[in-house]
């Protein structure tokens, strides 16, 4: 039995842990397989879906007994923080260079920015720059309302900004936070955040439609996308760069590297650009979904916090995309009629996601129209409010009670 048991460990370390931890192991080997699966559907997004999925399923299920007989992985540890114990592992576990050298640091969430940056097209603010700036602001509705019942069911206050940031649905802006607020809280946070930024794909849309009803959702529009000359468009990059580092330091990396990756568009740097929308953003997301599925070890998300953090991050979420869509009727009613109220959901930044899913809901009800420019305008606000607020709240956090 002990040979066999030794054969196969990952089968009889099910029997050896509580039962608890055995049982929560299988269900997240399962619940990888669903994320695997409904990523290759495109139900949910496969960038991030397919290696989370496939991570989940190999942590959980390859558990085994370590050299001096505790059960554990090869994969990645992610609790370790004494610098020889970092080395040491980084010899056997394939993926902890990865992790410790880019991922708990934030530097991929800034690579990710930077990519996002290069994506992100300016004009589309200039088409309506005040009402995405104020649908934006809506849009973040969720992190203030996530804080608020985080510390009211007595989370500190920077594991309550950390989970709370989850409502701006920008996953860099959450693990960067977590990482200075709540160290001992990222992995679980780190994971609800992009997981639920994944379900967005399929959550938004029923809230979309329960709050717009289907003869407002087709509203077309007439705007048009004004021509600002790339020197214009790269001196706003700079300033606002500069504005915004010089405000709040605290989100300096990561404002840095979202306008970096703006600068190097309208600089016009091809093989810039080539290299951090596709090398840089490609390589770095498979990276953080394959990291994000191997920190989903049973032992690790068996806490009992998480259970709020997983509370909370629906809250986040849910009040976000509600604001958004308030801000959406808000200009409907001021335009009388002449408004997709759809377009508040893209105040919630979580780029293409949200502005998709718009387009996609206001084609469903009317196949001619078009409001990817504005909904496109509100996300890259939304990416700005979202950085704006989480220097704001790291700022302030000893000032609350």
């Amino acid at each position: 039995m002990d040979q066999i048991s030794q054969l196969f460990p990952g089968v009889f370390s099910l029997f050896l842990q509580p039962p608890l931890v055995a049982c929560a192991r299988v269900g997240l080997i399962v619940f990888g397989v669903v994320l695997a699966y409904y990523g290759f559907k495109r139900v949910l997004e496969p960038l991030i879906m397919v290696p989370m999925g496939i991570g989940m399923i190999a942590i959980n299920a390859g558990v085994l007994f370590l050299d001096n007989g505790v059960l554990g992985n090869i994969i990645l540890d992610p609790m370790v923080s004494n610098p020889i114990e970092v080395v040491n592992l980084m010899q056997v576990n394939f993926l902890q260079p990865i992790y410790t050298l880019s991922f708990s640091n934030a530097l991929i969430a800034c690579l990710v920015f930077m990519g996002i940056g290069v994506m992100s097209e300016l004009s589309f603010i200039l088409v309506r720059p005040w009402t995405c700036i104020t649908i934006a602001l809506l849009g973040e509705m969720g992190t203030f309302a996530a804080l608020i019942v985080g510390r009211w069911l007595g989370l500190a206050p920077g594991e309550a900004i950390s989970v709370a940031l989850i409502g701006g649905a920008d996953g860099p802006m959450v693990l960067f936070a977590s990482l200075v607020l709540a160290k001992d809280l990222f992995v679980p946070i780190a994971v609800i955040a992009y997981l639920y930024l994944s379900l967005t794909y399929v959550g938004y849309p029923y809230l979309i439609k329960l709050l717009v009803p289907a003869g407002y959702r087709g509203i077309d529009m007439e705007f048009d996308v004004p021509e600002v000359s790339q020197k214009t468009k790269f001196l706003v990059t700079v300033v606002l760069c500069a504005v915004l580092c010089l405000l709040l330091p605290v989100a300096a990396p990561l404002i840095m590297s979202f306008f970096l990756g703006v600068a190097v568009k309208e600089a016009g740097i091809e093989p810039l650009q080539q290299f951090l929308e596709t090398t840089v953003l490609y390589g770095s997301t498979f990276f953080l979904g394959l990291l994000l599925g191997v920190l989903c070890d049973a032992s690790v998300l068996l806490t009992p916090k998480v259970a709020v953090l997983v509370l909370l991050g629906v809250v986040a979420l849910a009040v976000s995309g509600v604001g958004g869509l308030l801000g959406g009727w808000i200009f409907y009613k001021c335009t009388k009629g002449k408004f997709n109220p759809v377009i508040g959901v893209a105040g919630v930044s979580c780029i293409p996601t949200t502005a998709k899913i718009a387009q996609y809901v206001a084609m469903e009800e009317n196949p001619y129209c078009v409001i990817m420019p504005i909904a496109m305008g509100a996300q890259i606000c939304g990416v700005i409010t979202t950085a704006v607020a989480t220097g704001v709240l790291i700022a302030t956090m000893s000032w609350m009670p």
